[in-house]
């Protein structure tokens, strides 16, 4: 065994870097199958675009459509599922529908045989926007008599006053548009199926054609505090009379689909965690939901993107993802009840998972195992790896991830996940701990995945340490632990995350004279409010933050959000005292630490006056700052060079507060490649 050098902390040398990093964040998402086909989207940070991708048995993955075509759509302002399948019979072309990024609008088109080419000419179904109105479409399903797509609208008027509220102008149905293209041009085509709540998601049609289920939940409750799953019979292509079957009051759910045989499952949240549900009709035509599968395990998590999904109904059973954490994905049977596990050895699950009576396609991660587009064979076959083959070159040098639990002051649990210092050729001087980054995750009812990270890695390579804590208020814990967050924000999450750091120091594992905290939007309210109210952390980067909880709501940012500080933080004008407590921008003047501002110029969920009001009042009084400010870029960074930019500034600002040299580029005499 080669010798290790002792080398400071933070200085080590590594092949991994800024450049590779950024090139490496290539996020999977929306994966499905037609036939033996896996479809799926992938982000692309060389054009900033989604694209849609398949393969299947002897093909390698391969483009549906042509570059500059971005499959996504801003529904919620996070996006819905963009994409649905028609599988093509007897040779025939599958028809694809999807939502084009660049202006929002659904569109059609035919698919050639994989191996043969991609989609043909593309047929607009809706129409432009006029002038002022911004219309989303997300989470198509082909309605019965294979003529029309029925899928969430979303339209919302400019405002026309500075402040106005987003909620009134700002309307979502459930539309049929017709496949034929005569929508485009002719918008009386299209047709209102249904909807009876601000809020929709995950319409699905039972597979007789006879009833419409969906979700539904309004102002000021988010999706993860209470939604209401509506069930209406179907006549003539409009839904009828709903009836709620299950859901509202404090129960959440977030998702729901029909079986082949016609009965709904759904998943909710009536007893803390998000389980299983059944529900049938009696003859008398009441519904009735029965938990089948109870447990302290969720199975579920937080409604962000309209079509979420983490379990499918098969003819072979309900494939579903479960567990405290770490997750597993497994089979339940209905007929004995058995849970068998599908996938052992991988241990994240994403929400999007799909499945049909052969196969479920999902992304999956462990911590050995970076994301990947995964096809699981339900009949217990060794699940295949659909999207390449990962780069293994650099392995020593990326961080293996562990999920720990420390002890806050009160004797409650903080979830976090632990990604060491590490390097196969360095080692740090003996009785000296390394420096140590706070990732603060956003949401922020998000979570952290134990999986490799290409960022945690470029740092952790060089000897950083990286916890990322799931602080009280983050999903996958329970609605009690989630809701440890309810009128506590910027206190709960700031002490959890000062809980971590704390318990480290005293392990050894950090130095607490050299540990910062990083996160983006909630991740960078956090950041912002530790940084007011603590003395833990010596810098911070903060990406995209929320800094003023006053202004943001209704007409500061969008309209899913807009009154969600009233579950955050409270109501105003009666919790203006707890408004002005946590708020970072009223005590800017107690930062003391140096920082990063990094910033998209086009955010419309937290938009740039959040970040540069803080910038300003620093700046002011003459502390050590950066700020980037990147045209193009929202809400979260899909340009490479965005990224790259990013992470440099973070070394810098490392490198300023711990008093090492930071270099991000290749120091290791190698050249890194995709970092996985």
């Amino acid at each position: 065994m080669t010798e290790r050098h002792v080398l400071p902390y933070g200085e080590w040398p590594s092949p991994l870097t800024a450049d590779s990093a950024a090139a490496g964040s290539r996020a999977t998402s929306w994966p499905s199958g037609v036939g033996e086909e896996t479809w799926w989207c992938a982000n692309d940070p060389a054009t900033a675009t989604v694209r849609l991708l398949r393969t299947g048995p002897g093909h390698a993955p391969e483009p549906v459509l042509a570059t500059g075509v971005s499959v996504r759509n801003r529904s919620l302002g996070y996006g819905g599922r963009p994409y649905a399948v028609r599988p093509g019979q007897d040779g025939a072309p599958h028809l694809l529908v999807f939502t084009d990024h660049r202006d929002q609008r659904l569109y059609a088109a035919g698919t050639a045989p994989l191996g043969a080419g991609g989609a043909g000419d593309l047929t607009p179904l809706t129409p432009a926007d006029p002038p002022e109105y911004e219309t989303c479409w997300a989470d198509p399903v082909f309605a019965p008599g294979g003529t029309e797509v029925w899928l969430v609208r979303e339209v919302t008027r400019a405002p026309r006053e500075p402040g106005e509220d987003p909620a009134p102008r700002t309307r979502r149905d459930i539309v049929a548009v017709p496949l034929d293209g005569s929508a485009a041009t002719a918008p009386d085509r299209l047709r209102v199926v249904g909807g009876d709540h601000h809020f929709l998601s995950t319409p699905r049609i039972s597979p007789d054609g006879q009833h419409l289920a969906w979700l539904g939940w309004d102002h000021p409750q988010m999706p993860w505090e209470t939604t209401e799953l509506m069930v209406a019979p179907l006549a003539d292509g409009v839904a009828g009379e709903p009836v709620r079957v299950l859901g509202g009051g404090a129960v959440s759910v977030p998702q729901a689909a029909w079986a082949p045989d016609g009965t709904l499952y759904a998943m909710a949240d009536p007893d803390g965690w998000a389980n299983l549900f059944r529900i049938t009709r009696a003859p008398d035509g009441d519904w009735h939901a029965e938990c089948v599968l109870p447990m302290e395990r969720e199975c579920a998590g937080a409604l962000w993107r309209v079509g979420g999904s983490w379990f499918a109904a098969t003819a072979a059973g309900v494939v579903l993802r479960h567990g405290v954490g770490e997750q597993r994905l497994a089979l339940w049977d209905p007929a004995d009840g058995t849970l068998r596990d599908l996938a052992p050895g991988w241990t994240e699950f994403g929400s999007d998972l799909w499945a049909d009576g052969h196969a479920s396609v999902v992304v999956a991660a462990s911590p050995t195992l970076g994301h990947a587009v995964l096809r699981v064979p339900l009949d217990g076959s060794a699940p295949v790896r659909c999207n390449g083959e990962r780069d293994t070159t650099y392995d020593a040098w990326r961080a293996v991830p562990e999920r720990r639990v420390a002890k806050a002051a009160d004797g409650g649990e903080v979830q976090y996940v632990y990604y060491p210092p590490t390097s196969p050729d360095c080692t740090g001087p003996a009785g000296e701990a390394p420096p140590l980054l706070i990732h603060v995750h956003g949401g922020p009812t998000n979570s952290n995945g134990a999986a490799p990270d290409a960022e945690f890695s470029l740092f952790c390579s060089r000897g950083f340490a990286v916890a990322a804590v799931d602080y009280g208020g983050s999903t996958g814990y329970g609605r009690a632990y989630r809701d440890r967050l309810r009128h506590t924000w910027g206190v709960t999450d700031v002490e959890d995350s000062v809980t971590v750091a704390s318990e480290l120091a005293s392990a050894g594992l950090a130095d607490p004279s050299r540990t910062a905290i990083r996160g983006g939007s909630a991740g960078g309210w956090t950041t912002l409010a530790a940084l007011t109210s603590t003395d833990t952390f010596c810098c911070g980067a903060v990406y995209y933050p929320i800094s003023d909880p006053e202004t943001w709501i209704y007409g500061q940012t969008h309209d899913f959000e807009s009154r969600y500080m009233e579950y955050l933080v409270g109501k105003l004008p009666e919790d203006q005292e707890r408004f002005d407590r946590v708020s970072p921008i009223r005590k800017a003047g107690q930062i003391t630490s140096p920082l990063v501002m990094l910033q998209g110029a086009d955010d419309f969920i937290c938009r740039p006056d959040q970040a540069e009001r803080i910038v300003d009042a620093v700046a002011r009084r003459g502390l050590w700052h950066r700020y980037l400010l990147f045209e193009g870029e929202g809400h979260g960074f899909r340009q490479a060079s965005s990224v790259s930019a990013s992470l440099r500034a973070e070394a810098e600002l490392y490198g300023h507060a711990m008093g090492i040299h930071v270099d991000l580029s290749d120091t290791s005499g190698a050249a890194a490649g995709e970092q996985g």
